[in-house]
């Protein structure tokens, strides 16, 4: 059951990596971890660091994934944000437009829905949540 879990969430994450990049967005990190937990994608959107939540689900019984994410889980990314930040010196990096980074963040939610056979029934972004 566990590793299920774990191929469901990695085919989520990938789905929605591929999705943000032909939104144009320039991923930085995947599963970045510190001791307060994990952000899934790290990534920029222009000039904005983008913290990436993504919740996947296989059909819709117990609700939608988005309906996973609480505040408490937000709070939770903050704070990783905050490490990621300056863990990675990111003051001091250009991006993706090679212009200087003024420290806009955000973070975002990808909920993915599967079918029984791990086809896409839905993705949705939900931008700036937090």
């Amino acid at each position: 059951m566990k590793q299920d879990n774990k191929k469901t969430g990695n085919r989520g994450e990938d789905l929605a990596v591929e999705y943000l990049q032909k939104k144009g967005y320039k991923i930085e990190e995947r599963n970045f971890r510190t001791r307060f937990g994990e952000i899934d994608i790290v990534c920029w959107n222009e000039q904005t660091l983008v913290f990436v939540e993504v919740k996947t689900k296989i059909g819709h019984d117990f609700g939608e994934p988005e309906e996973m994410v609480n505040k408490r889980k937000m709070l939770q990314v903050q704070r990783i944000g905050e490490v990621y930040v300056e863990i990675k010196k990111v003051e001091n990096s250009k991006t993706q437009n090679g212009k200087k980074w003024f420290g806009g963040c955000r973070v975002d939610v990808v909920a993915v829905v599967l079918k029984e056979n791990g086809e896409v029934e839905k993705l949705e972004h939900y931008e700036a949540v937090y």
